[in-house]
């Protein structure tokens, strides 16, 4: 639900409608739209080459007027894949979009770049646009409408008004759209929501390689969900193929705030005649190259294009897209597709080595990550959080009758004792700090205990209302690189969980107790835990006892470690070894105020596209394909080339990649 001060909060049936043709806007919105109220804004899509249809866009200004609002803007934000493609301002995409400010009845409205004014205070602490501004044209207008276009996208199956929603607010660094566009839905939704599936843009890529459909349909509903839902049966996607509406819907399944499904009028049983999207060979090989979101942002701008009056913001693109374009033009069947998934699938396969190596042994390099909350605090009962005391003292209990698993030959000055409980490690590990206990509490706060582990990437933590004297209810979700970190190289996941959590202060002692909730990625059963620093006669004790249990990667599925005992313990003992011993030096680091935190800032949306890299990595993965698949780009690229969108052959003989090496491509 939208924050106080945003207008329309209250949740609307979401009944959709479909009609053919301009006619049937006024019919569809008077049947499902709530009132028109004040100002009305329209965030209507104008990102090229597909942006909605200026007719649609006037109609609705007009509808809009009939129907009581004062005035109308038509609404946009540029993301990195509109500056990418060489477009620079809302005003030129709208020019481009045939929109002047006047309709054919003369009714006159603006063009509005929702980037000018934001407001930072809208998202709560849990959310993951916490301290980002959001458009206050679009939070305080009476009525938001998004309008949307119906398109094919190789990586998410479709776009339709999910997407478009996007542009409500900045795009976050290090966040996934599909966190952002869930937590827009849920702070600043639309009044209703219109699809223009006029003239549906289908194909690979429809969204930036467009084959027109007549169709002549218009989706209007109250809920973007149910209206993409829409969307993705007429263009014959799996709805959930969509990374943002997969995203959005899982909050609801989280929230149990599902309703019975409204009836869907006019909904046609099968997709429309001619309508194709990409192959799943080839879609499956874009979402893993999307994973690397540097990778995805060159993947978008060098397919099609490039568009009119853009301006060529990287001699290198034209290169890239010489490859890429002609690929994806040709992977509408099976042997196109598979063609586009090899070389998709090199590229992702150089990148996730890239990644390997770094989360391995170059962790200064590793992006960190930006992530919302996962779920609401204030939902649960007080004994989520006044009870951990009482629920992690069954661990303590299995710890204290541990022997320790410490001998003089291990090289550590740590202590550590583990054993295993229905397979998960229940473990101890401690180390005495020569550290004043006072000073070093007034230092190293237990409370952010979490985020001063070894290895954390990202996260979000919160305090929650209540709890007794002296204790701290929080709320936390926490992100750490892969655990083993050689995990990465066989495809683990990073570790990331939602917890509850505890903090208690007392003279001598202060402690942080939490419980898992859920692994928004899987990568967790379990990963409950405590961290205690205690005054001692050294002068500070610190001691970790938890339970986990990480899932391994499915390309591990087949192996069973349990049945190998000897191997098993001695690798599981040196993994935790590893990742205490540097927590410890971490807590020893934050107390004396030197850097300590790996990673480093997510690339921003604004920097320079990657396409140096790319055009390399281009050059390996025609390669590693084998001559098949590489011939055939090469014939694409020449076919590409006297469609004039150009190959560039010969145009970067030498090049400088993001890392600053000089690279001279030799003689195959």
């Amino acid at each position: 639900m939208a924050p106080a001060r945003v207008p329309n909060r209250e949740a609307v049936a979401g009944t959709v409608v479909t009609g053919h043709g301009l006619t049937s806007l006024a019919d569809a919105v008077t049947r499902v739209a709530p009132p028109v109220q004040g100002p009305a804004v329209v965030l209507g899509r104008l990102s090229q080459p597909t942006p909605v249809a200026a007719a649609l866009v006037h109609e609705l200004v007009d509808v809009l007027v009939e129907r009581g609002a004062v005035s109308v803007a038509i609404a946009f934000q540029l993301r990195a894949c509109d500056r990418d493609r060489g477009h620079g301002t809302v005003d030129d995409l709208a020019r481009l979009a045939g929109l002047g400010g006047r309709t054919s009845r003369g009714r006159q409205y603006d063009v509005v770049d929702l980037s000018l004014e934001g407001d930072r205070t809208i998202a709560p602490e849990t959310s993951v646009l916490h301290g980002i501004p959001l458009s206050t044209a679009w939070a305080g207008a009476g009525t938001r409408v998004l309008l949307g276009r119906a398109v094919t996208d190789l990586i998410d199956g479709y776009a339709a008004g999910l997407d478009t929603l996007l542009r409500a607010g900045e795009e976050v660094a290090g966040a996934a759209a599909a966190d952002v566009v869930t937590d827009l839905l849920d702070l600043v939704p639309p009044s209703f929501v219109v699809v223009d599936a006029l003239a549906p843009a289908v194909g690979p890529d429809g969204a930036r390689l467009p084959y027109l459909l007549d169709s002549g349909v218009l989706v209007v509903g109250t809920d973007v969900l149910r209206v993409d839902g829409v969307v993705a049966s007429l263009l014959g996607q799996d709805r959930g193929s969509s990374r943002l509406f997969a995203a959005a819907r899982a909050r609801r399944d989280r929230r149990g705030d599902l309703t019975p499904a409204d009836p869907i009028e006019g909904l046609p049983a099968a997709p429309l005649l001619g309508a194709r999207g990409p192959h799943p060979a080839a879609r499956g090989a874009a979402v893993r190259l999307a994973a690397e979101p540097a990778l995805e942002r060159v993947l978008v701008a060098a397919v099609g294009g490039p568009d009119d009056a853009a301006a060529e913001i990287d001699p290198v693109l034209t290169v890239v897209r010489g490859v890429l374009t002609p690929l994806v033009e040709g992977a509408s069947d099976g042997p196109g597709a598979l063609a586009l998934a090899g070389v998709l699938g090199a590229l992702s396969t150089a990148a996730e080595g890239l990644l390997a190596w770094r989360t391995g042994l170059d962790k200064s390099a590793v992006s960190r990550r930006v992530v919302p909350l996962g779920f609401d605090p204030e939902a649960l009962d007080d004994l989520a959080y006044d009870g951990l005391p009482e629920f992690f003292s069954e661990f303590d209990h299995l710890v204290d009758a541990i022997s320790s698993t410490d001998d003089s030959d291990n090289g550590s000055d740590d202590a550590m004792r583990w054993r295993l409980v229905d397979g998960a490690t229940v473990f101890e590990t401690t180390r005495e700090i020569a550290a004043d206990f006072d000073a070093f509490i007034a230092r190293v706060d237990v409370a952010a205990g979490i985020s001063l582990m070894a290895d954390y990437i990202g996260g979000r933590r919160v305090t929650v209302p209540g709890g007794a004297p002296g204790t701290t209810r929080q709320a936390e979700r926490n992100l750490y690189l892969p655990q083993p970190n050689y995990l990465a190289a066989w495809g683990g996941e990073p570790i990331d969980v939602c917890k509850v959590e505890l903090v208690e202060r007392s003279t001598e002692r202060h402690r942080l107790t939490w419980r898992t909730l859920h692994s928004p990625n899987g990568s967790a059963v379990f990963d409950d835990g405590s961290l205690t620093f205690t005054r001692s006669d050294v002068g500070t004790l610190v001691r970790v006892r938890g339970r986990q249990l990480f899932t391994l990667p499915r390309s591990w599925a087949g192996v069973d470690l349990g049945a190998i005992p000897e191997v098993r313990g001695p690798l599981l003992e040196e993994a935790y070894r590893r990742f205490f011993t540097t927590t410890f030096d971490n807590l020893e680091a934050c107390f004396e105020g030197r850097e300590f935190r790996i990673g480093r800032p997510a690339p921003s949306p604004t920097d320079p596209l990657l396409t140096r890299s790319l055009e390399l990595l281009l050059g390996a993965a025609r390669s590693w394909v084998g001559d098949t698949a590489a011939g055939s780009a090469g014939l694409a690229a020449r076919g590409g080339a006297a469609r004039d969108r150009g190959t560039g052959d010969g145009a970067s003989a030498t090049t400088v990649d993001l890392h600053g090496f000089r690279h001279v491509p030799g003689v195959r």
